[in-house]
Order: structure tokens, then sequence, then C-alpha cells
């Protein structure tokens, strides 16, 4: 396998490279010469690709999608959550009852 030309742009006339960076501190901007496109990659990792000329729609996007996928995993812990509470309420009644089964067990053979 290949290495791809890739080269990291750090300063650019629009600032755009600092603007990313506003977004997340990890993201980086970089242009890939083998597929003639820019990419925000971190940690290595793209993030997105972009085709267009550098704009600051590039940085509009980044936000758009770096927030939408916050508030996706706010959800997604939330309903973990409730779940996860769901669940012990179950069990904590499924005790409950086997107790005053077994309870209630002893007393009718108690009499």
């Amino acid at each position: 396998m290949r290495k791809e030309h890739v080269r990291e742009i750090t300063r650019d006339v629009f600032d755009l490279a600092d603007r990313i960076r506003e977004v997340d501190d990890e993201y980086r901007l970089y242009y890939n010469f083998d597929h003639e496109r820019y990419e925000v990659r971190k940690r290595g990792e793209i993030a997105i690709t972009w085709t267009e000329p550098l704009s600051a729609a590039l940085v509009v996007k980044l936000r758009e999608t770096h927030v939408r996928r916050r508030n996706e995993l706010l959800r997604e812990i939330e309903r973990a959550e409730a779940q996860a509470k769901r669940d012990a309420e179950y069990r904590a009644k499924e005790r409950i009852g086997e107790s005053i089964e077994g309870y209630m067990s002893a007393a009718w053979r108690k009499s």
C-alpha cells in the first residue's frame, strides 16, 4: 500500500486553518494531492473531506456536524441511562415480588 501525498495547511489567506481549530482544537486542515481535495482530520483520522474551493462554508459545515454529533451522543447517553434506570426498577420489583411470594408461601404452609 502506498502512502498518500498529504500536506498540512497551517496558514492560508482566510485564516481557515485557525478557524477550523476554533471548532475543535484537534482539527487540522490538509490537502490531499492524490485525491485533489481538502481534508479536516482529527488525530490523523478524516473528519470531513472538501472538494470545493476553501471558504467559510467549510467552517460552517464543521460547526454543524460537530454540534450535531455532540447532541446526538448526549441523546444516546440519556437513552442508555433511562433504560438502565428502567431495568434496575424492573429487577427491584421482581425481587420484591419474589420476596412477597416467598413470605406468602411460608405463611400458607404454617396455617
